[in-house]
């Protein structure tokens, strides 16, 4: 531990004390006051903008994530092989016999795309219209709805955009007071991989109002509202608190000049004064305009400006109490230090105090922050060790558990789907009883190597048990989830187990289960991958078997052992 010298002379606590004492005599109240006042402005202000960055950044990482998943649904719709074939037919592009088609067969595939969009457009509420457009930008087919037939078109310069098969969002448009946009996705054909045209779909953005309304959730200070607008300051949608004020509404030229200035707040004097803030979005044709009463924002700033006014005329009068004042000097940074050891005790680790005197106090700082750095230090150690199988060094039950917990609820929430592995070592037993523990133990350290090097950042594998592992595979249907546990399993039939001068063949059964409805649970899901794992075993092991949910499994073709 670094050692600090003892103070002495002038640096000691005592003679600083005699020193302020006199010299608070010289310093003009005022002036102090006003040192004070401002750097708690500034200091309030950056606060403020922080706070705005992270509500506006947290608002445009949900309406991303809300327009990638409407992209991803369009994507998966775009590859169905109705809109490509007969898209591809109604072209002329499909290879037949050299015969001319008849009016009755060029407008057949049509209709089979209109059913077909009706059917999409009819499974979301949010979509207005589908339709499809041909290379040039002309609209071949629409879905039907008698709620809104209202045509669109492609923005102009649609082709650069969709360029690569890159989907595309278009500009907000209105029909009926209800702010709309157009997502779209180029066709390709899936037979010559030529480009067909683009499947677009109108689409109603009143779904993302929750998403201002948590802008600034838990603000019940004071009036304010958060505005999502085009790129020009038209407003697209608005949320206001109270529900129906309006003293902290801007108008297009002050929300223009907000954007001039992005992510700064900016003050205007309308009815009040109004802080205002906006930010661009990077990936949307949009913005968000964040305004807030001033005199609720900086509530606590003007407070304490009224306080130091009264405090200077005070202290002015009663100078001769600098005594009590030089007091405050020394206890400042005894409650500074209070207040770290309380928070410390509290479980709050992330103390760092700053080292400002080079005094008796100041060592004792220096001490805390060290014991404090050295009490962290140990903590994430015990956490690392909490959650990792000292053997394998892959996640524990408890860490691959909670992992579980967290993909289910993100499938509920957003439907990312993900699969189960659940892998057990054939004739383990027979491995420990043969050769010894030591070689056991051997066999499962490079087991957890070969899932480390096979598997993405994304997925994680854990010890479940003795054996036993469990491999969560993020965003992974099932087919692929079978694929991946084939892979696995030929490499470990290939892999040579050695330690020592012991050379073992080693196989593994696995057992794979994917997420299927809102309803499945951690326990339903491992509870079909043991299933799974158990008719693998049964099998004649070293098979991979897929765990339906409703009784059933599916074999892999593999080679078995």
């Amino acid at each position: 531990m670094k050692t600090t010298n003892k103070p002495s002379g002038l640096l000691s606590i005592r003679n600083r004390i005699l020193i302020f004492s006199i010299l608070v005599t010289l310093v003009p109240s005022s002036g102090m006051g006003w040192f004070f006042y401002n750097m708690t402005y500034k200091a309030m202000a950056e606060k403020n903008r922080q706070r705005l960055i992270d509500s506006t950044s947290k608002v445009e990482r949900d309406m991303n994530l809300w327009f990638a998943e409407r992209e991803h649904d369009l994507k998966i719709f775009a590859d169905s092989f109705v809109l490509t074939d007969n898209l591809t037919r109604y072209l002329g592009l499909d290879e037949g016999d050299g015969s001319r088609e008849t009016t009755d067969q060029v407008l057949s595939p049509v209709k089979r795309i209109v059913a077909y969009l009706d059917q999409v457009r009819n499974k979301y509420a949010d979509y207005q219209r589908l339709a499809i457009f041909d290379p040039d930008g002309q609209e071949i087919a629409a879905s039907t709805s008698e709620k809104d037939d209202t045509p669109f078109s492609l923005p102009v310069d649609w082709k650069a955009r969709t360029a690569g098969g890159k989907a595309f969002v278009g500009a907000v448009s209105f029909i009926k007071g209800t702010p709309l946009s157009v997502i779209g996705i180029p066709l390709i054909s899936n037979k010559t991989n030529k480009e067909l045209g683009v499947l677009a779909v109108r689409i109603s953005l009143q779904a993302l109002s929750p998403y201002l309304r948590n802008a600034l959730a838990g603000n019940e200070k004071g009036p304010w509202s958060v505005r999502l607008v085009g790129k020009n300051g038209q407003p697209i949608l608005a949320m206001n608190f109270p529900e129906g004020q309006t003293e902290t509404a801007l108008s297009i030229g002050q929300q223009l000049q907000l954007f001039a200035h992005p992510q700064q707040p900016v003050n205007f004097s309308n009815k009040r004064w109004v802080v205002g803030f906006a930010t661009a979005f990077k990936d949307l044709p949009m913005g968000l305009v964040i305004t807030e009463n001033y005199d609720y924002v900086y509530a606590d700033v003007i407070h304490l400006r009224d306080r130091i006014i009264l405090t200077a005329i005070i202290f002015t009068l009663f100078i001769g109490l600098s005594a009590s004042i030089i007091a405050r000097r020394v206890i400042l940074p005894l409650q500074t230090l209070t207040r770290g050891v309380l928070r410390v005790a509290q479980g709050d680790l992330d103390v760092c105090l700053d080292i400002i005197r080079e005094d008796e106090l100041g060592i004792v700082t220096g001490m805390f922050n060290e014991m404090v750095q050295q009490l962290k230090k140990n903590k994430e150690e015990l956490e690392q060790l909490a959650v990792t199988d000292p053997l394998t060094k892959l996640a524990n039950r408890k860490r691959i558990m909670t992992s579980l917990d967290v993909q289910i609820e993100n499938f509920r929430r957003y439907g990312n789907l993900f699969s189960l592995l659940m892998v057990d070592i054939d004739n383990f037993k027979v491995v420990n009883d043969t050769h010894g523990h030591l070689v056991g133990d051997a066999v499962l350290v490079q087991m957890a190597l070969i899932f480390t090097s096979m598997l993405r950042t994304m997925d994680i594998a854990g010890r479940y048990g003795g054996e036993e592992f469990l491999v969560i595979l993020g965003q992974t249907e099932s087919r692929q989830a079978m694929s991946t546990a084939e892979r696995i399993r030929q490499a470990v039939e290939e892999y040579p187990f050695v330690y020592e001068d012991v050379e073992l063949h080693v196989t593994i059964s696995v057992g794979v289960a994917g997420i299927a409805n809102v309803e499945d649970t951690d326990n339903s899901l491992i509870s079909r991958a043991d299933a799974a794992l158990y008719e693998a075993k049964a099998a004649g092991r070293n098979q991979v078997i897929f765990g339906r949910e409703k009784g059933g499994s599916e074999k892999l073709p593999s080679s078995t052992g």
